[in-house]
């Protein structure tokens, strides 16, 4: 036995263990749903499935999509569910490229220095880099740098995700403790636009955005939505964050939103403000930023975006993901979003995107 096939072993044995604590997931969102708004009916849990075991390739899968029917009132036909995607879409389509967004350093060197993109520096075994990967002299200098325009940072872990490994530093506990950081990136504090405060102020909310390159190999828009933090919070965690849906094609807010629990609500439960009749501000702009930057980076198939819009309107793209990037939410309440890219396939043997058997 060589190296290669004892990766691959460990790596279908992770991916496994993987998938099945994401069903596990899977039925205990159910439970939250069902106890709402009643049982899913047996008919649409039969079709469910059927498109499990005969579209993709075992009956396994449907776990997802009994939470999808919940959500949606009926079965759809070229929905992914998100075990699915992980265990099979993703290391299918993405390979090795899929851990590059879990390296930040690497992203000025990607994606170019955009104006969208805020990062102001990185650490890397503890050393202090520029974006430009120009390494700093001393930390003073570097502190200099990361606090240009503010007295607030956000340090983002490397392989960090969820909201996990961010911290919000003054220039004081910085200095502190540089250093000693585990490798990750810098970014100013973001002052966020009143539209996202007004919803939620003490953490900056962010727009999720997922791009995918078409057939056609042109970068497109699949699904967009909102993340708010809570009060207490001082940024967005996916332990408690509040999903508000948007028209993706104009970013209009829904006026349904969801708790953490899969819940529907019309409001955020701790400033009481309701989603219907707010927009996202400069919504073009976000949705051009995120398309232009795949561009840059067509050989992975997918990318989920968070950003947000600063209080001038600008465009922050505050991260990236292409190894884990979570479509569960999308599928559930706007899905099928993926469909023409022949993922569904790609369980039963032989499969490869776009060519059904």
């Amino acid at each position: 036995m060589n190296l290669d096939t004892i990766e691959q072993a460990d790596d279908a044995l992770r991916m496994k263990v993987r998938a099945r604590l994401n069903r596990r997931n899977a039925a205990k969102v159910l439970r939250s749903i069902e106890s709402a708004t009643g049982p899913v009916p047996r008919h649409v849990r039969a079709q469910a499935d059927d498109y499990a075991g005969d579209v993709l390739g075992s009956k396994s899968h449907a776990a997802w999509l009994y939470v999808y029917c919940a959500i949606a009132g009926e079965f759809r036909d070229g929905w992914i569910p998100d075990d699915y995607y992980m265990s099979v879409v993703l290391p299918a389509i993405e390979g090795r490229h899929g851990a590059l967004s879990d390296m930040r350093s690497m992203t000025a060197r990607i994606f170019g220095h955009e104006k969208e993109i805020p990062d102001s520096g990185y650490v890397v075994k503890g050393r202090l880099f520029s974006a430009s990967l120009d390494e700093s002299a001393s930390l003073e200098e570097f502190t200099d740098l990361v606090f240009a325009g503010g007295d607030r940072v956000a340090f983002k872990a490397d392989g960090s995700a969820r909201g996990r490994g961010v911290q919000i530093l003054d220039r004081e506990s910085f200095t502190r403790t540089a250093r000693d950081l585990p490798d990750g990136v810098v970014q100013p504090f973001i002052h966020q636009h009143e539209a996202f405060a007004e919803i939620a102020s003490g953490s900056v909310g962010t727009l999720r955005m997922t791009t995918v390159i078409e057939p056609d190999g042109q970068p497109s828009l699949r699904d967009a939505y909102l993340r708010f933090g809570r009060e207490a919070e001082d940024h967005v965690a996916s332990d408690s964050n509040i999903r508000v849906l948007l028209d993706t094609t104009t970013g209009a807010f829904s006026p349904i939103g969801y708790s953490v629990d899969w819940l529907e609500i019309d409001r955020h439960p701790d400033s009481g403000a309701v989603f219907a009749g707010h927009e996202v501000p400069n919504y073009a702009a976000c949705r051009e930023a995120v398309e232009r930057l795949h561009g840059r980076f067509p050989v992975a198939p997918v990318i989920g975006w968070d950003l947000t819009v600063g209080h001038d309107g600008s465009v922050h793209v505050l991260e990236w993901n292409n190894g884990h990037n979570d479509i569960k939410f999308s599928e559930a309440t706007s899905g099928p979003c993926f469909t023409g890219l022949g993922w569904e396939f790609l369980g039963r043997k032989g499969g490869r995107p776009g060519v059904p058997h």
